[in-house]
């Protein structure tokens, strides 16, 4: 897993999945192609008629609230989708970057860098299966709900609530071509989801590796320099490396702030939203289909929380790696290259959410309690209304 070969293996899945949803960032990046133009007229067809519905039950707020559930992921998507448009070029030169700087250069070195960089490809050969598993599962089940509720009540219900203006789903045609439409925005959906989501993990993921990498070469720099017998040249040369390293992983951690802050941000906004819809629907309706939205929401809040949290914890073991050399044994001009050094690792550099939010386990921990907050609100406004 550690070989250009499972690399690129990763990415034909992703290129397959960009296919279909229209972003096609390594083989036209930046460019509209009739797939784009597909996924817009879905998504402009879904925010028309989601506006058509909601004027049309203005009168009723749980309604309403019942066809918002899909807005949240619906918005994160498409932007989702709208910045790997925008930063397509910036996304294919950080996959050559990838190539070049870490498994050219590392997938036949020692046995520490090696097994960085197996541990990181089986990790997310793993994880790129479970989100598949996920997201089948989900949009397995969500798609069959229709079904299950014709079979327990006899009643026949769209996909989704939105309806489609001049187009009564409660006629025979009027239902086929409402769920075409709304299947065939659940497909893209489910793919655009794996996409974005998996490319995000894919890139902070071997911006960690990176980091890893600097961790070994300032270990082994360490050995070198307690050494007393070790040669002048061999230090320096093993200096200028980590030097060298900790420039890429520096700039490797600030790519993927770059290229992915703006999806962050989204997407722990709306799923806020979605979390939020779906707790007032649960305390106010028996309705199945907003504990999927909420798993949905929690599920793709924990990835980008827990992944940024994993970013944090690595950029702090470089800073206790690099202050825990015995820096003064260095040549005197190195030593005050090593200043710089530390001054720039001191330098705040972690994953946030646009720049407004950090995402690290303390930020995860403050919206989970902030979103209890909401549902005991929500608890006790009932209770009092039914009193």
């Amino acid at each position: 897993m550690a070989t250009i070969d499972g690399f690129r293996k990763l990415l034909n899945s992703l290129i397959i999945t960009s296919k279909v949803t229209g972003v096609e960032m390594w083989t036209a990046p930046g460019k509209f192609v009739p797939a784009s133009y597909y996924l817009s007229f879905h998504v402009f067809v879904y925010f028309v008629g989601t506006i058509y519905t909601l004027r049309k039950y203005a009168d009723d707020p749980v309604y309403m609230m019942k066809v918002l559930i899909t807005l949240g992921i619906a918005v994160q998507l498409y932007i989702k989708i709208f910045v790997m448009h925008w930063k397509a070029d910036g996304i294919k030169k950080f996959s050559e970057k990838i190539e070049s700087d870490i498994l050219e250069v590392y997938q036949n070195g020692s046995a520490e860098e090696t097994a960085v960089l197996k541990r990181n490809g089986r990790y997310l050969f793993i994880i790129l299966r479970i989100l598949i598993i996920i997201a089948f599962c989900a949009g397995t089940s969500f798609g069959l709900y229709p079904l299950l509720v014709y079979y327990v009540t006899g009643e026949v219900i769209p996909l989704f609530l939105y309806e489609l203006p001049f187009c009564d789903w409660r006629t025979t045609s009027g239902y086929v071509i409402s769920m075409l439409f709304q299947v065939n925005l659940l497909v893209i959906g489910i793919v655009g989801s794996i996409l974005s989501d998996f490319l995000f993990l894919m890139y902070v993921m071997y911006a960690i590796a990176r980091a890893d990498i600097l961790i070994v070469h300032l270990r082994e720099l360490e050995i070198l320099l307690n050494d007393n017998e070790t040669n002048e040249v061999i230090l320096r040369q093993q200096w200028r490396q980590c030097m060298y390293d900790h420039q890429q992983s520096t700039e490797f951690l600030n790519n993927a702030e770059d290229y992915f802050g703006l999806m962050c941000l989204v997407q722990v906004v709306m799923g806020v939203f979605t979390i939020c819809d779906g707790m007032v629907l649960v305390v106010l309706t028996d309705w199945y289909p907003p504990y999927c939205f909420m798993m949905v929401g929690f599920f793709e809040l924990t990835i980008y929380f827990v992944i940024g949290h994993i970013a944090e914890v690595k950029i702090d073991e470089m800073y206790d790696t690099i202050i825990s050399m015995p820096w003064y044994k260095l040549p005197v001009q190195h030593q005050k290259e090593f200043n710089l050094f530390l001054c720039r690792q001191q330098r705040p550099m972690m994953l946030t959410a646009y720049g407004f939010h950090p995402l690290n386990f303390e930020a995860y921990m403050s919206v989970l309690k902030r979103l209890y907050q909401f549902f005991v609100l929500i608890l006790q406004y009932v209770g009092s209304n039914n009193d």
